[in-house]
């Protein structure tokens, strides 16, 4: 039997083999294929959530997914700020530090069996990352998983963790780049202002935004109030085309076609 703590030959092979190809990875498709190809030999999975946090901490989620079942409202209902699951996964793992596996016929206090199939994430294996000031850095959450919750799997998520952060920042960082960000006047809108904005682009009212965000109405209102101001418009049409035409924001679905790449039928 081999030593629970070590990997074998065949996983050593498997991630060599994840490690050497996350180096070619450039874009948000190339993402999509490492971890729809190489990462499924260790971490066989149909949905990856994944986020990592900005200069300034604010956190970026992205989700990467072949499950035609996990729609828009699942995914905005999981990274919602107030109470969604990532937010008490992060909190719950800030205090062990440990990954969090959750079996799809695990059911503890909490209801999470419940909760896991109403997303339509069925079972779920997160593990973060932090700062050195304890903030959180980045988080992965797979899910769908086709191998046993066990002690093995944790160690999967805790040696992969570091390089699939690191991969996805670069592609961020790339499109950053690529969406004109050397063109974008540095620091003119901030990030909950450019969170704000999107949910305005999408069609969403401020009522809608507070909820979705978990601010108040009147907070939503005052993101866009200085938004405006800063970017020198007078209408909430005006302030999506010219954060769009400043490379803030991707045009109307945009991201939601890159973010979800399904298999065609």
């Amino acid at each position: 039997m081999h030593n629970p703590h070590e990997l074998t030959d065949e996983e050593c092979g498997h991630l060599a083999r994840i490690l050497l190809a996350s180096r070619r990875v450039r874009l948000r498709h190339h993402f999509f294929s490492w971890v729809h190809g190489p990462i499924q030999a260790l971490i066989p999975h149909e949905i990856l959530l994944c986020g990592v946090a900005d200069e300034s901490g604010y956190l970026l989620h992205e989700r990467f997914t072949a499950c035609r079942y996990f729609k828009d409202d699942h995914y905005h209902r999981v990274i919602h700020p107030g109470d969604g699951l990532i937010q008490q996964l992060a909190q719950e793992w800030h205090g062990h530090g440990e990954p969090r596996l959750i079996a799809a016929l695990h059911d503890e206090a909490g209801g999470w069996h419940a909760r896991l199939g109403d997303l339509e994430l069925k079972n779920l294996a997160f593990h973060g990352m932090s700062w050195i000031n304890g903030q959180l850095k980045g988080y992965a959450g797979f899910s769908r998983v086709r191998v046993p919750f066990d002690n093995r799997l944790a160690m999967y998520l805790d040696i992969l963790l570091p390089h699939l952060l690191v991969t996805l920042a670069r592609v961020l960082a790339n499109e950053a780049r690529a969406d004109g960000d050397s063109k974008r006047p540095a620091g003119l809108i901030t990030p909950r202002e450019v969170e704000v904005l999107t949910w305005v682009r999408d069609g969403k009212t401020n009522d809608e935004i507070a909820d979705i965000l978990g601010l108040s109405m009147l907070t939503v209102k005052n993101h866009l109030r200085h938004a405006m101001k800063k970017m020198v418009v007078r209408t909430r049409g005006q302030a999506v085309a010219k954060a769009i035409a400043l490379g803030f924001l991707r045009a109307q679905g945009a991201q939601e076609k890159e973010a979800i790449l399904e298999p065609q039928t």
